[in-house]
This record gives C-alpha cells, structure tokens and sequence, in this order.
C-alpha cells in the first residue's frame, strides 16, 4: 500500500461551461491529492496515454484509441433521475463506470442508491448529482490500497427508453407532493419493542397512549439483564431512554435520562466490566460516552463533534475500536467509520469515508454481531419509508482502510402482528431477542407536534 502514490487525470466535456455538479466532482479529486492535468473538449492519444484515468462528463462516449489510452480507462458516472421519478422506482442508482470496447459489457467500479424523492424531480435529480460526486474518489482510494482496480463486470442491459409526457410530469408532481404532505401530518408511526427469549412466544411491551417504545437493545450482567430503549412522548416532542428488567419481567419501565434534548438508540456494550452507552443524542452536536451505573447513565467523554445518529461502537480483533454512524443530513443513506486505539479515542475519520452509500442498509440497526464465525451488521433498510425492514450484511474486510461487506439477509415484520408496517432495530445477548416493528397511527398529539416541526 502506498498512501502516497500519485494519481492524474484528466476531463472530457461537451462545452467550456461546467455544471455545478461536475464542478464539485473535479474539486474534490484535487481537494484529496489526486493531480488535474486538463479538462478538455476532446484528448489526444500521446496525452491520454499518460494519465491514470479520463472522467468524462461527455453525451458521447471517446473513440476506441482514447478509451485504451490511460492506465485504467476512461470513468463516466451513469444515472437516469427522470425515468426514475417518472416510472416510480423506489431506489436509484448511480454508477461508475469504467467504459469499454465491448458495447455488451458494463465494468462497474463504484455503485451507490439512494431512495426516490418521489414528490419532488429536482430535489431527486440535485440529490443525485450531489451524492455522485463521491464515487471517482472512493474509486482512487481503492487504486492507492490495493494498487490495482476490480471492476465488477456485468452484462450491459438494454435502457427501456423513457416516454414523456409534460402532462403526466407536471400532474404527477402535483399529486406526490399533496400525498407526501397528507402523510407528513396524518399518517405517524407508532412503534413498539417486542421481546423473544429462546423459543418462546413474543412479549411485547406496554406503552400508553400517545406514547410508543422504539431502538431496543439488550445486555445481561452479574445483576439482571436489562433492555435499554426509546420512550417517545408524542406530548413532548422527544424521546428520554428507559430500562425494563428481566427480574420484573420486563413489564416495569424506569426512565434513566430527562435531557431537554431528544435521545434514543441507546447502544449499550460491556467492557473491562463496565457497561457503556452511547445515546443518540443529534442535537447536541456531538457523539458521548456514559456509563451505567444504579440504574442511571453517568457522562464520561465526547467521542466524535458532530451531528451523527445511532452510532455503533464495535471492538475489533485487530484491537482497534470502531465507531459506526450516519450524518444527521443523510440520515437513511451515508455510512461513517471513525476508528481509534482506546475506546474513548482520539477517534479519526475512516480512510474511504462514507464506506456506504445505500438506502437499503447504510444506517446501523444494533449491534454487530458474530454469528457462526461471522461479523454481522445489520442496517436500516428505508427504501420505501423510513424503517421498513432490516438488512444484515457480512463484514468481508474491515480496517481503518478498508470497508468491504456483503448484503445476505432481510428481516421484515411478521404480517400476522400489530405492528407489520416495519422494523428497523434488532439485538440479542443471552438468549433474549429484541426488536422494534411499527404501525401507522394517527394522534391529535402527533398532529400538533408535526405543525410545530414544520414552523420551526
């Protein structure tokens, strides 16, 4: 591995007058050490046969002789905004692709999804050309590792052509945007925490009215064994956390935090015979570390600034820690790693930061755990609608380099319980499962709390 390897490039474009996204795409290459040599409206072999790689931004794609010039071929970054939004999609994906002779063939180098602002074309196509701009530098970075480029190749499938029709695009932009606002204030979720111990039937806790139980996760000590969660008050606005024990048969809720701020996602871990938890707590601009001592949360450190949600620490075999988390602003979609030697830091950005970048399984969903000699992650999978089911994936590679992990598994919610509208969080310790599933409630309460989000 050679951090220091230098890299050059070059652009192809249709016209002098960049986009602002195209613009962005070139920064942030130079931003990170990899060397601009031109951009230009066409390239000649003898050039292009110095450079790493061309990132074209051209309709047409470059003659064959340019396409064998630079080291590792011509880059071009693939998506299609309008026919997603147009045909409904769910999740789009945006492509890097290395071009190739062979018409038939796709070299895949990088790949992210994001879902489909349904209500909104320019929010969905701006989103896109915003988050694409992070494929050509994750690519580089997998050169400077590995010294070399894998690119996933796949039979290119033919583009149904898209039918428009300025009617049906303006009608449907009128129609999403009425639905999703009609959603926002009168479809809530209402959650709840169920409870599995070994083979027995699920309990499920007990919340009142206005109320729901969400973010469980579950540890047994030498004392009890206690499930740590989300209380939220649809009244207030917010979340505190709270335990229930198995001694009480988790049917008493003691809540353990009364901050002015919203908390949830109370990862919990035990460690050289303490029990730690790191609290979502995005408002406060900051990751922390508390430990849990008498049935209380006690402040210990600041991890990480900044705005992240359901962090997740994992303690690997290499003895570094590694912290898992997702921005606040790309809350479904972006996965961060922050690594350090102590658990409670110096923490440093990942090398290839975000690893992820998917809908279906970026943001974290409890704790990673080995299961049959595996590490598994699970992640939220919000394709459709926040939490609608869980996606384990296997850790194939994991370093303060490196991130590499496979999807093999999807939980969704039984369509026989309550609450069948989704799952998103899911632990185990000791033979008891916990997890959280939703249904689509309305409460005058969580009315009145969505008009004051939107006033705020």
């Amino acid at each position: 591995m050679d951090l220091n390897r230098k890299i050059r490039f070059g652009v192809l474009v249709d016209s002098d007058i960049l986009e602002w996204w195209q613009r962005d795409t070139i920064k942030l290459l130079i931003d990170n050490g990899i060397e601009h040599v031109l951009t230009a409206q066409d390239i000649d072999l003898d050039t292009a046969s110095t450079l790493d790689f061309i990132l074209s931004f051209k309709f047409q794609n470059p003659s064959v002789e340019i396409l064998k010039g630079p080291k590792y071929g011509v880059w071009k970054l693939v998506f299609n905004a309008l026919c997603e939004f147009m045909d409904k999609i769910p999740n789009s994906k945006v492509i890097l692709q290395q071009l190739s002779c062979n018409n038939d063939k796709c070299l895949i180098l990088r790949s992210l999804q994001l879902d489909t602002i349904l209500h909104s074309y320019k929010a969905h196509r701006d989103r896109l050309y915003k988050e694409a701009k992070i494929l050509p530098l994750q690519a580089c970075k997998d050169l400077i590792i590995n010294g070399k480029l894998e690119p996933e190749d796949i039979q290119n499938s033919q583009v149904k052509p898209l039918k428009y029709n300025a009617l049906r695009y303006y009608w449907l932009r009128i129609w999403r945007r009425f639905i999703f606002h009609f959603n926002y204030f009168f479809r809530q979720e209402d959650w709840n925490v169920g409870c599995r111990i070994d083979n027995a039937p699920i309990k499920w806790l007990k919340p009142r009215k206005s109320e729901y139980f969400a973010d469980p996760f579950v540890i047994t000590t030498n004392d009890d064994t206690y499930i740590f969660f989300e209380w939220f008050s649809n009244k207030n606005g917010k979340a505190d956390l709270a335990i229930a024990k198995k001694s009480e048969n988790f049917e008493i809720y003691h809540k353990i935090t009364d901050y002015p701020e919203h908390r949830s996602y109370p990862f919990v871990l035990e460690y050289q015979g303490v029990i730690y938890c790191i609290p979502e707590a995005h408002k406060t601009n900051k990751i922390s570390l508390y430990r849990f001592e008498n049935d209380s949360l006690i402040f210990d450190c600041d991890l990480v600034e900044g705005c992240y949600v359901d962090s997740t620490l994992y303690h690997h075999t290499d003895g570094k820690w590694y912290l898992f988390t997702t921005p606040r602003e790309e809350s479904h979609t972006h996965l961060l790693i922050f690594v350090a030697d102590d658990i409670r830091g110096p923490y440093t950005p990942h090398f290839n930061n975000p690893v992820k970048v998917d809908c279906r399984c970026s943001r974290m969903a409890g704790k990673i755990q080995n299961i049959d000699g595996d590490l598994v992650r699970p992640g939220q999978n919000s394709t459709h609608h926040y939490g609608e089911s869980i996606t384990l994936n296997k850790i194939i590679e994991l370093n303060e380099y490196q991130y590499i992990e496979k999807e093999v598994k999807e939980i969704k919610p039984d369509k026989k319980w309550r609450y069948n509208k989704g799952i998103h969080t899911i632990n185990s310790d000791g033979g008891i499962t916990v997890f959280d599933a939703k249904k689509f409630t309305f409460t005058w309460q969580g009315f009145v709390q969505q008009i004051k989000q939107k006033l705020c």
